[in-house]
């Protein structure tokens, strides 16, 4: 599962925040040996987009939110996270993202402004949100820790999953 949270909502938004965890969806595992979490140098996107409606969007959100999110302290540069990223990708045999519109399309994004292959074939990124759409018993927590949002997402997925008796997964 992989999460981030940006200044804008375009394909070429500031990253804040990279997450990422793999998981089993048919059992309760998460394999915390492929995680990934870093807050990311917002002065090493200087190409990259910021958005008026997102920044008013993140100054009405809790202040944990907005401290995460913009504290400077432990920042790498985009790049790093991307490669670091792609450390743990490749070790997944799928990618999952909640809602593939605006995630994915971003990372592809960065990864191809440093002209970095994707460390993911498309056909094997998959959607939580449709699926756990079908979940009318638990909602996603959402706390805009891209870590902590991969855990809440992978969390519901697996419920999921299991509530609906799914046993095979493409």
């Amino acid at each position: 599962m992989i999460d981030i949270e940006t200044m804008s909502t375009n394909p070429d938004a500031i990253i804040l925040n990279i997450g990422a965890i793999g998981f089993d969806p048919f059992t309760n595992d998460v394999y915390t040996q492929h995680t990934f979490y870093s807050r990311i140098d917002i002065d090493s996107q200087s190409t990259r987009h910021e958005m008026k409606e997102t920044m008013e969007w993140w100054a009405k959100q809790p202040t944990a939110a907005q401290e995460e999110a913009f504290a400077e302290e432990d920042r790498i540069p985009l790049e790093s996270a991307l490669n670091e990223l792609a450390t743990v990708a490749r070790k997944c045999s799928r990618v999952w993202a909640h809602g593939i519109a605006f995630d994915m399309p971003i990372l592809e994004h960065a990864y191809r402004s440093y002209n970095k292959p994707y460390p993911w074939q498309f056909w094997n990124v998959f959607d939580s949100r449709t699926l756990t759409k079908m979940n009318s018993i638990r909602p996603v927590g959402n706390s805009h820790h891209a870590l902590e949002d991969c855990i809440n997402q992978v969390t519901l997925l697996q419920d999921t999953v299991k509530r609906l008796g799914i046993t095979k997964i493409g």
